[in-house]
């Protein structure tokens, strides 16, 4: 291993700083995403080999600047490989038959993300908070306990990617919750929120699918779910999977329901 002329921080800022010039320039073509995307990722990549090559002949002069490339200087640059990388892959994917299945379709890759944080939820909280009492065992490449074929242990400790991941995330979740607010400005909304427990709307949809009131009963759950979605502006994740939770309730099944007939019947009686 050789010592290279420049410092880590001094070599990482000066190559940020000519890839970002290169991003910029990009961006001021007015691309329209996939394009723009399509650009960057090989300056982004171009940038990240060549920091990969340095740190791989350069000895760090202590732990504590080991740590701060691995936390704080290589995911500032992963992070944005990874961001237009997802930009990428989310404009390949949008479906294209309508408003209402486009932002149910931006609600759920909001899910996906938040599905991370729930996967890393403590790593997460650790990042957030500014904790440093285990930034050695995170970032530090001797302590590297993340056994994956794809970690290059030269380059890499594991939780460098994850927390570039989760700074990507936080881009990508602006991002789409930019685009949902252009589609809100753009066409009239009905003006009503759903403020009960996701759990209770799930459990009318699908007594309502059961009913067979919806076209007939030949619309499926996935269909009717969708459209309470849009309507009421709201994700309901994994429906399938809550409505198994549903029917495991110790207290009665249909308990949401069991309050609608309570309530209709007492508002019959108030009239009488």
């Amino acid at each position: 291993m050789h010592t290279k002329t420049l410092d880590i921080k001094t070599f990482s800022d000066q190559l940020f700083k000519n890839m970002k010039t290169e991003l910029e320039s990009v961006g001021e073509d007015n691309l329209e995403t996939i394009a723009r995307a399509s650009k960057s990722l090989p300056i982004i990549k171009s940038a990240v080999g060549k920091l990969k090559e340095y740190v791989y002949e350069y000895e760090f002069a202590s732990k504590g600047e080991e740590i701060i490339f691995f936390k704080v200087v290589k995911p500032t640059f992963t992070s944005q490989y990874y961001y237009f990388e997802k930009l990428l892959s989310m404009k390949v994917n949008e479906p294209v038959n309508g408003v209402d299945t486009l932002k149910t379709y931006y609600y759920r890759e909001l899910d996906i993300l938040q599905e991370y944080i729930r996967t890393h939820q403590e790593f997460y909280k650790y990042c957030v908070s500014d904790s440093t009492q285990f930034d050695e065992q995170y970032f530090l490449r001797e302590n590297n306990s993340i056994n994956c074929v794809e970690v290059d242990c030269r380059f890499s400790t594991g939780y460098d990617n994850i927390l570039a991941m989760i700074h990507t995330n936080q881009l990508i979740k602006d991002h789409l919750q930019s685009l949902i607010r252009r589609i809100d400005s753009d066409h009239a909304e009905n003006g009503l929120t759903w403020t009960g427990t996701k759990t209770s709307l799930i459990e009318l949809i699908y007594a309502l699918h059961g009913m067979e009131v919806i076209n007939g009963g030949k619309t499926d759950i996935k269909q009717i779910a969708t459209s309470f979605e849009n309507f009421f502006k709201i994700s309901l994740g994994n429906y399938y999977r809550h409505f198994q939770e549903i029917k495991l309730r110790k207290n009665g099944h249909k308990n949401f329901i069991d309050q609608l007939k309570e309530k209709l019947s007492k508002r019959l009686d108030d009239l009488e």
